[in-house]
Protein backbone atom coordinates (compact mmCIF):
# COMPACT_ATOMS: atom_id res chain seq x y z
CA UNK A 1 0.00 0.00 0.00
CA UNK A 2 1.29 3.65 -0.85
CA UNK A 3 2.63 5.27 2.22
CA UNK A 4 0.80 8.54 1.20
CA UNK A 5 -2.80 6.46 1.78
CA UNK A 6 -2.00 5.86 5.18
CA UNK A 7 -3.91 7.05 7.49
CA UNK A 8 -2.06 9.35 9.98
CA UNK A 9 -1.42 6.94 13.42
CA UNK A 10 -0.28 4.36 10.55
CA UNK A 11 2.60 6.86 8.94
CA UNK A 12 5.34 5.43 11.53
CA UNK A 13 4.65 1.71 11.22
CA UNK A 14 6.98 -0.15 9.36
CA UNK A 15 5.33 -2.31 6.34
CA UNK A 16 2.38 -3.78 9.49
CA UNK A 17 -0.92 -1.76 10.40
CA UNK A 18 -1.12 -1.24 14.23
CA UNK A 19 -3.60 -3.01 15.98
CA UNK A 20 -6.15 -0.38 18.22
CA UNK A 21 -4.21 -1.31 21.52
CA UNK A 22 -1.04 -0.18 19.68
CA UNK A 23 -2.70 3.47 18.53
CA UNK A 24 -3.49 4.63 21.71
CA UNK A 25 -1.37 2.83 24.08
CA UNK A 26 0.64 5.36 26.30
CA UNK A 27 -2.46 7.82 25.98
CA UNK A 28 -3.18 8.18 29.47
CA UNK A 29 0.82 8.94 30.50
CA UNK A 30 0.40 12.23 31.25
CA UNK A 31 4.09 13.10 29.73
CA UNK A 32 2.36 11.65 26.46
CA UNK A 33 -0.97 14.26 26.40
CA UNK A 34 -0.65 17.96 26.67
CA UNK A 35 -0.22 19.85 29.85
CA UNK A 36 -2.88 22.32 30.96
CA UNK A 37 -3.44 25.83 32.26
CA UNK A 38 -5.90 26.24 35.29
CA UNK A 39 -8.76 29.01 34.76
CA UNK A 40 -10.81 30.13 37.68
CA UNK A 41 -14.75 29.66 36.98
CA UNK A 42 -16.74 32.49 36.58
CA UNK A 43 -19.08 33.16 39.64
CA UNK A 44 -22.56 33.92 38.62
CA UNK A 45 -25.39 34.03 41.11
CA UNK A 46 -24.11 31.67 43.00
CA UNK A 47 -23.59 28.99 39.90
CA UNK A 48 -20.07 28.12 38.66
CA UNK A 49 -20.11 29.43 34.96
CA UNK A 50 -17.50 28.67 32.66
CA UNK A 51 -16.70 31.17 29.56
CA UNK A 52 -15.17 29.75 26.68
CA UNK A 53 -12.76 31.67 24.75
CA UNK A 54 -14.39 32.66 21.37
CA UNK A 55 -11.31 32.58 19.22
CA UNK A 56 -10.78 29.27 20.27
CA UNK A 57 -14.19 27.48 18.96
CA UNK A 58 -13.74 29.37 15.92
CA UNK A 59 -9.79 27.76 15.61
CA UNK A 60 -11.65 24.32 16.23
CA UNK A 61 -14.76 24.90 13.94
CA UNK A 62 -12.14 26.22 10.96
CA UNK A 63 -10.14 22.76 11.54
CA UNK A 64 -12.96 20.87 11.44
CA UNK A 65 -14.58 22.39 8.10
CA UNK A 66 -12.82 19.61 6.22
CA UNK A 67 -14.90 17.02 8.04
CA UNK A 68 -18.04 14.70 6.85
CA UNK A 69 -19.73 12.83 9.37
CA UNK A 70 -21.22 9.55 7.98
CA UNK A 71 -22.54 6.34 8.93
CA UNK A 72 -24.68 3.15 7.36
CA UNK A 73 -28.23 2.79 7.72
CA UNK A 74 -29.48 -0.30 9.97
CA UNK A 75 -25.13 -1.45 9.44
CA UNK A 76 -22.77 -1.36 11.84
CA UNK A 77 -19.19 -1.76 10.27
CA UNK A 78 -16.50 -1.98 12.58
CA UNK A 79 -13.51 0.35 12.63
CA UNK A 80 -11.54 -2.02 10.15
CA UNK A 81 -14.04 -2.73 7.87
CA UNK A 82 -14.76 0.96 7.23
CA UNK A 83 -10.85 1.67 6.97
CA UNK A 84 -11.18 -0.94 4.08
CA UNK A 85 -13.72 0.29 2.25
CA UNK A 86 -11.95 3.91 1.96
CA UNK A 87 -9.05 2.02 0.63
CA UNK A 88 -10.63 0.09 -2.38
CA UNK A 89 -13.62 2.85 -3.48
CA UNK A 90 -12.47 6.24 -2.09
CA UNK A 91 -8.91 5.51 -3.74
CA UNK A 92 -8.94 8.72 -5.75
CA UNK A 93 -8.48 11.24 -3.10
CA UNK A 94 -6.01 11.30 -0.46
CA UNK A 95 -6.74 8.98 2.63
CA UNK A 96 -8.52 10.95 5.44
CA UNK A 97 -8.43 10.77 9.19
CA UNK A 98 -10.96 8.02 10.22
CA UNK A 99 -12.98 8.50 13.72
CA UNK A 100 -15.39 5.97 15.44
CA UNK A 101 -17.83 7.70 17.54
CA UNK A 102 -19.44 6.30 20.58
CA UNK A 103 -22.80 6.15 18.80
CA UNK A 104 -21.41 4.39 15.36
CA UNK A 105 -21.34 7.19 13.62
CA UNK A 106 -17.55 8.08 11.91
CA UNK A 107 -15.98 11.63 11.19
CA UNK A 108 -14.33 11.40 8.09
CA UNK A 109 -11.09 14.29 8.37
CA UNK A 110 -9.76 15.47 4.35
CA UNK A 111 -6.31 17.01 4.05
CA UNK A 112 -8.02 19.60 1.91
CA UNK A 113 -11.68 20.73 0.42
CA UNK A 114 -11.15 19.45 -3.16
CA UNK A 115 -10.78 16.10 -1.66
CA UNK A 116 -13.79 16.15 0.35
CA UNK A 117 -15.57 18.04 -2.23
CA UNK A 118 -14.56 15.12 -4.71
CA UNK A 119 -16.23 12.26 -2.35
CA UNK A 120 -19.26 14.21 -1.80
CA UNK A 121 -19.53 14.43 -5.49
CA UNK A 122 -19.29 10.86 -6.63
CA UNK A 123 -21.86 9.43 -3.89
CA UNK A 124 -24.10 8.59 -2.87
CA UNK A 125 -22.65 5.28 -1.37
CA UNK A 126 -23.81 1.75 -0.47
CA UNK A 127 -21.78 -0.09 2.25
CA UNK A 128 -22.81 -4.03 2.06
CA UNK A 129 -26.21 -3.10 0.52
CA UNK A 130 -27.13 -0.68 3.27
CA UNK A 131 -26.82 3.25 1.80
CA UNK A 132 -23.97 4.79 3.41
CA UNK A 133 -25.17 8.45 4.41
CA UNK A 134 -22.50 11.14 4.01
CA UNK A 135 -22.93 14.83 5.70
CA UNK A 136 -21.29 17.93 6.16
CA UNK A 137 -19.55 18.33 9.84
CA UNK A 138 -21.25 21.08 11.31
CA UNK A 139 -20.70 22.35 14.74
CA UNK A 140 -24.28 21.90 15.77
CA UNK A 141 -24.35 18.47 14.29
CA UNK A 142 -25.86 15.61 16.29
CA UNK A 143 -25.71 12.22 14.69
CA UNK A 144 -28.04 10.93 17.08
CA UNK A 145 -30.96 13.21 16.65
CA UNK A 146 -30.72 13.61 12.98
CA UNK A 147 -34.38 12.29 11.57
CA UNK A 148 -33.23 10.01 8.27
CA UNK A 149 -36.07 10.03 6.06
CA UNK A 150 -34.47 10.32 2.47
CA UNK A 151 -32.47 7.29 1.93
CA UNK A 152 -30.81 6.28 -1.62
CA UNK A 153 -32.04 2.93 -2.55
CA UNK A 154 -30.91 0.76 -5.76
CA UNK A 155 -34.89 0.09 -7.43
CA UNK A 156 -35.21 -3.08 -9.49
CA UNK A 157 -37.88 -3.21 -12.36
CA UNK A 158 -38.35 -6.41 -13.28
CA UNK A 159 -39.24 -6.88 -16.98
CA UNK A 160 -39.35 -3.30 -17.65
CA UNK A 161 -40.03 -3.16 -21.57
CA UNK A 162 -37.04 -2.29 -23.80
CA UNK A 163 -38.98 0.38 -25.31
CA UNK A 164 -39.48 2.38 -21.94
CA UNK A 165 -35.66 2.51 -21.31
CA UNK A 166 -34.80 6.05 -22.89
CA UNK A 167 -33.58 8.12 -20.54
CA UNK A 168 -36.07 10.37 -20.29
CA UNK A 169 -38.54 7.96 -19.75
CA UNK A 170 -36.25 6.53 -16.91
CA UNK A 171 -36.37 9.61 -15.64
CA UNK A 172 -40.50 10.03 -15.70
CA UNK A 173 -40.77 6.77 -14.10
CA UNK A 174 -38.22 6.82 -11.45
CA UNK A 175 -39.77 10.34 -10.25
CA UNK A 176 -43.01 8.56 -9.09
CA UNK A 177 -41.05 6.97 -6.35
CA UNK A 178 -38.53 9.45 -5.33
CA UNK A 179 -35.77 11.72 -6.68
CA UNK A 180 -33.68 9.83 -9.47
CA UNK A 181 -29.86 9.83 -9.22
CA UNK A 182 -28.53 7.26 -11.42
CA UNK A 183 -28.47 4.13 -12.96
CA UNK A 184 -26.15 1.53 -13.25
CA UNK A 185 -24.05 0.50 -16.06
CA UNK A 186 -25.94 -2.43 -17.33
CA UNK A 187 -29.14 -0.62 -17.56
CA UNK A 188 -27.05 2.61 -19.27
CA UNK A 189 -25.62 0.17 -22.02
CA UNK A 190 -28.86 -1.78 -21.82
CA UNK A 191 -26.98 -4.97 -21.67
CA UNK A 192 -28.55 -6.53 -19.27
CA UNK A 193 -32.72 -6.34 -19.98
CA UNK A 194 -33.97 -8.38 -17.76
CA UNK A 195 -34.71 -5.27 -15.47
CA UNK A 196 -33.44 -1.68 -14.98
CA UNK A 197 -31.70 -0.99 -11.71
CA UNK A 198 -31.76 2.48 -10.51
CA UNK A 199 -30.74 4.56 -7.80
CA UNK A 200 -33.31 7.06 -6.42
CA UNK A 201 -33.80 9.39 -3.32
CA UNK A 202 -36.62 7.56 -1.31
CA UNK A 203 -39.05 9.12 1.54
CA UNK A 204 -39.09 6.33 3.49
CA UNK A 205 -41.67 7.47 5.93
CA UNK A 206 -44.24 7.76 3.04
CA UNK A 207 -44.93 3.66 2.48
CA UNK A 208 -43.16 2.37 -0.40
CA UNK A 209 -45.11 1.52 -3.54
CA UNK A 210 -45.13 -2.16 -5.13
CA UNK A 211 -46.01 -1.49 -8.60
CA UNK A 212 -46.67 2.00 -10.71
CA UNK A 213 -48.93 2.82 -13.75
CA UNK A 214 -47.57 3.37 -16.96
CA UNK A 215 -49.79 5.38 -19.62
CA UNK A 216 -48.88 4.18 -22.67
CA UNK A 217 -48.96 6.56 -26.19
CA UNK A 218 -52.37 5.15 -27.15
CA UNK A 219 -53.78 5.98 -23.92
CA UNK A 220 -53.58 2.45 -22.64
CA UNK A 221 -52.05 1.76 -18.77
CA UNK A 222 -49.52 -0.65 -18.14
CA UNK A 223 -48.74 -2.00 -14.96
CA UNK A 224 -45.26 -1.95 -13.60
CA UNK A 225 -43.77 -3.80 -10.54
CA UNK A 226 -41.35 -2.42 -8.00
CA UNK A 227 -38.37 -4.43 -6.40
CA UNK A 228 -36.53 -2.78 -3.73
CA UNK A 229 -32.74 -3.98 -3.27
CA UNK A 230 -32.96 -3.30 0.88
CA UNK A 231 -36.27 -1.89 2.10
CA UNK A 232 -35.76 -0.67 5.58
CA UNK A 233 -38.42 -0.29 8.37
CA UNK A 234 -39.38 3.18 9.59
CA UNK A 235 -41.28 4.64 12.56
CA UNK A 236 -42.92 7.67 12.18
CA UNK A 237 -43.15 8.94 16.02
CA UNK A 238 -39.15 8.23 16.74
CA UNK A 239 -38.06 9.20 12.88
CA UNK A 240 -35.52 6.08 13.41
CA UNK A 241 -34.89 3.64 10.39
CA UNK A 242 -34.20 -0.17 11.84
CA UNK A 243 -37.37 -0.58 13.33
CA UNK A 244 -41.34 -0.70 13.56
CA UNK A 245 -43.78 0.41 15.74
CA UNK A 246 -43.95 -3.25 17.76
CA UNK A 247 -40.22 -2.74 17.87
CA UNK A 248 -39.82 0.88 18.92
CA UNK A 249 -38.33 1.53 22.77
CA UNK A 250 -39.14 4.79 22.79
CA UNK A 251 -42.23 4.95 25.14
CA UNK A 252 -45.47 5.65 23.56
CA UNK A 253 -47.55 9.57 24.13
CA UNK A 254 -50.42 8.92 25.80
CA UNK A 255 -53.42 10.26 24.24
CA UNK A 256 -56.38 11.36 26.43
CA UNK A 257 -59.37 10.18 24.60
CA UNK A 258 -62.03 12.82 23.22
Amino acid sequence: MNASRKLAFSAISSGTKPTMAEVVKGNREQNMGLKLNYYPPVMKDVIKIVKLNPQEIAEQNQKWSRALIGNVIVGNPTFKEMLKFIYRVWNYVSTPQVFLHNNGYFIFKFNNEEDKEAILKQGPYTFNYRPFILKQWDPEFQMNKEPTQLIPIWVMFPNLLIQFWAPGNLERITSCIGKPICIDKLTAQEQRIAYARILIEIDISQPLPESISLELPDGTHYSQNIEYEWKPLFYQDCLKVGHNTRDCTKPAEHKEPR
